[in-house]
């Protein structure tokens, strides 16, 4: 096990513990469900953080992170999608534009140091996770929050070779593929980025919009021939009626997308983020959350609505919220569910199995 020389914030614990409260028949209901549910994150962000901030970019100068295991564990996680970028801001202040070869290189350190570990393993597809949790191992689905390729189509392929499954194809800001959701004119898809989709649909990797524009959005359900996800995100429309800030409003899906998604056989995971579903540095109650998966099952229906938590381990600058505050938290997820009443098939759908289907349905069998 390699140790950072710099101090690292706790896995377990960094808050005080917040269980949703349930009663006593509840209480067996989540018991039950923890045995049966094979509980998938769309995007996560699973590296440690140490625990002085300012001492960040010296810790992503280093030649090796830690990697919370211990809390995807301890939240009750199956598989998280691992949404690999943090290296890349070693050389640029803005997310959007990190290189390739920082990308890489941290996908590899990950991937190097999960073969340390008997308790995880790398997963590519439905059939691994259903795996892992058959193991009672920990899952780690190699995904990026976007695709840092430039205009080199062959940097697709590059990347599904080294393990990627789940890529975005655009952070805030404009790339080669096209415009992010902080651009203020919204060009959409550009003729490389359908290339793009259309070469990550030929691989069976899955199309992630969740950073993309509204137009390069619905460009990319157009063009693309496989069901694509909005993995991190929430409803503008509920956002909007609760009073959120202005990055929200630019970050959330509005219904038209939401729909164009799930028609085409997509998957929504709802995010944790503060700062997309109310308004930056906030803390909310886990009921404002649970108000976004309300939304979208009755938007959508129950068979495209997942967790996408967007969370992390030691950073809350963007806000938290009281309860899912870090992936050791996962848990209460299925609590909150269970206290808005859905049944055990539902949470089921919507805790994992809603994504295990769609990663058949865009990986096959």
């Amino acid at each position: 096990m390699v140790t950072s020389p710099i101090p690292l914030i706790k896995q377990v614990g960094r808050v005080p513990s917040m269980t949703v409260p349930l009663d006593a028949e509840q209480e067996r209901k989540f018991q039950r469900l923890m045995e049966e549910t094979i509980m998938i994150d769309l995007h996560q962000h699973p590296m440690v953080m140490p625990e002085d901030l300012g001492r960040n970019w010296e810790y992503l100068r280093g030649d090796s992170y830690t990697w919370g295991y211990e809390a995807v564990r301890h939240g009750g996680f199956t598989a998280v999608g691992t949404a690999n970028v943090h290296r890349g801001m070693l050389n640029t202040n803005e997310m959007s534009f990190i290189r390739f070869a920082d990308l890489l290189d941290e996908i590899s350190m990950m991937l190097s140091d999960i073969e340390r570990h008997d308790e995880v393993v790398k997963v590519s597809d439905a059939e691994q996770i259903e795996a892992a949790k058959q193991q009672g191992k920990v899952g780690f689905f190699p995904t990026v929050e976007h695709l840092a390729i430039g205009n080199e189509l062959r940097r697709v392929d590059v990347l599904y070779n080294a393990g990627i499954r789940l890529a975005g194809l655009t952070y805030r800001r404009k790339n080669y593929i096209g415009d992010g959701h902080l651009e203020r004119n919204d060009g959409g898809l550009s003729v490389f980025g359908i290339e793009v989709v259309q070469r990550m649909n030929e691989l069976g990797m899955v199309v992630d919009l969740s950073h993309a524009s509204f137009r390069t959005a619905m460009d990319a359900i157009e063009f693309s021939q496989s069901p694509v996800a909005f993995s991190h995100d929430g409803s503008y429309t509920l956002g909007q009626q609760q009073g959120g800030g202005e990055y929200a409003a630019g970050r959330l899906r509005k219904d038209e997308e939401l729909v164009a998604c799930a028609e085409k056989g997509g998957i929504i995971g709802v995010t944790v983020q503060p700062s997309v579903i109310s308004s930056w540095g906030s803390e909310l109650s886990i009921e404002r959350l649970l108000d976004h998966y309300d939304y979208m099952v009755k938007l959508l229906g129950i068979d495209h609505v997942a967790i996408g938590t967007d969370s992390s381990i030691g950073v809350k600058s963007s806000g938290f919220v009281r309860g899912v505050e870090s992936p050791a938290e996962g848990k209460n997820i299925i609590r909150g569910l269970i206290t808005r009443g859905y049944s055990d098939a539902d949470i089921i759908k919507i805790t994992g199995g809603n994504a295990l289907a769609f990663f058949r349905r865009v990986m096959g069998e």
